[in-house]
């Protein structure tokens, strides 16, 4: 049988406790519809579950938008804006109603913060792919710089729990809620108006509006600002700990101190350089633009994962070097053009959708025969 986790790595994640921070003004306002929208499920119903099915509906929204734009660009029907919206917003608020089911039917494991935060790796790419083809923006280095930098911060936050034991959600202000919700409006605004309206000059919106440049343009600039903004906020309070104000039953064997910090940091920065890279092609084949965001979604999600699992687990962080190498040699590719660039695509993006499941099955398996429990049913407690 395949194993991804080590006997040390399971006892360490078996005594893994989530400090979750950073909450900002928006989840607290939520906070009761949440707690009455759980209240309503039955209590037979498995918290990873919910995660599950708000992810299917990203899937199904995912789908449908690659069947009407495969090339991010053009207008396709409004409904599947709509859908994509809708699908955000329910894979969203799902997403913040699984840990409340957990506590409410004693169900609570390190296994569902796991299954949640890699169903959010994932997610990422899809979101962000519903919101590219919203704006009609074909892939260049423009785009792949503004996906990037969006992918660079939800990396870098669980960087930051690892070396501070504290995941956290935002600054106060603004966080992964205020994002999503953001992410969704741009695609009901293209359900409501076309996507054509991004293409507006701000300066026939705003007439003193220094530069020329369209809403669209405008908008991708303003959140990569807030992007990096994120990021320095990380940055600077993982750098301005000490590493031994990590409690003792929270180091395991991980490795820390300002060097392992660099190093992981340096790893993450290798992933986000290689995915500006790919993504930037434009000298792009029929189909290929979406092949090719897909390999790097689920590279990506393998990585994000990795260092999630590591964290929970208490062990050293060390990025997985196949997917990494198939996503340099698809890189590398798109600079050189050595072989076909679509075929390319294709051909490894299938190759990571096997590895991906295989991976992530595999770590289920293992912490469900560890910790005695099932992934997505409730087992009855015995009277």
């Amino acid at each position: 049988m395949v194993k991804v986790l080590s006997p040390r790595a399971l006892e360490g994640l078996k005594n893994y406790v989530y400090k979750p921070g950073g909450y900002t003004w928006l989840d607290h306002a939520h906070t009761p519809f949440w707690n009455w929208l759980t209240a309503q499920l039955p209590m037979w119903l498995a918290p990873n579950l919910i995660t599950l099915v708000g992810l299917i509906v990203t899937f199904i929204a995912y789908g449908t938008m690659w069947y009407y734009l495969p090339e991010y660009t053009g207008e396709g029907p409004r409904w599947p804006y709509f859908f994509a919206g809708v699908s955000i917003l329910v894979y969203t608020n799902l997403d913040c109603i699984d840990g409340k089911q957990a506590r409410r039917t004693g169900t609570s494991s390190p296994l569902g913060q796991l299954f949640d935060h890699g169903c959010d790796a994932i997610a990422l790419h899809v979101m962000l792919s519903l919101v590219q083809a919203s704006l009609a923006e074909p892939p260049s280095v423009f785009a792949s710089v503004a996906a990037m930098s969006v992918y660079l911060p939800w990396w870098v936050s669980h960087w930051e729990e690892y070396h501070t034991g504290v995941l956290m959600y935002g600054d106060g202000n603004f966080g992964i809620l205020e994002a999503n919700y953001v992410l969704a409006l741009v695609t009901f605004i293209t359900g409501t108006f076309g996507p054509a309206m991004w293409d507006t000059p701000m300066q026939a919106i705003v007439p003193v509006f220094p530069w020329d440049t369209s809403v669209k343009h405008a908008f991708i600039v303003f959140a990569m600002c807030i992007a990096l903004i994120q990021n320095y906020g990380q940055l600077y309070r993982v750098f301005s700990r000490n590493w031994t104000m990590l409690p003792e039953a929270e180091r395991g064997h991980k490795e820390l101190g300002n060097a392992s910090r660099l190093t992981h940091l340096a790893s993450g920065a290798a992933l986000i350089f290689l995915g500006a890279v790919y993504l930037a092609d434009n000298k792009l084949q029929p189909g290929q633009a979406r092949l090719a965001g897909l390999l790097y979604g689920l590279v990506y999600a393998i990585v994000a994962t990795q260092l999630i699992m590591d964290h929970m687990c208490k062990e050293p962080f060390r990025s997985p070097l196949l997917p990494l190498a198939v996503l340099t040699a698809a890189a590398a590719n798109s600079v050189l053009q050595l072989v076909d660039a679509r075929a390319t695509a294709a051909t490894l993006a299938g190759a990571m959708i096997v590895y991906y499941l295989v991976y992530v099955t595999t770590i289920v398996n293992q912490v469900c025969l560890y910790l005695g429990i099932k992934c997505l049913t409730i087992t009855p407690k015995r009277a």
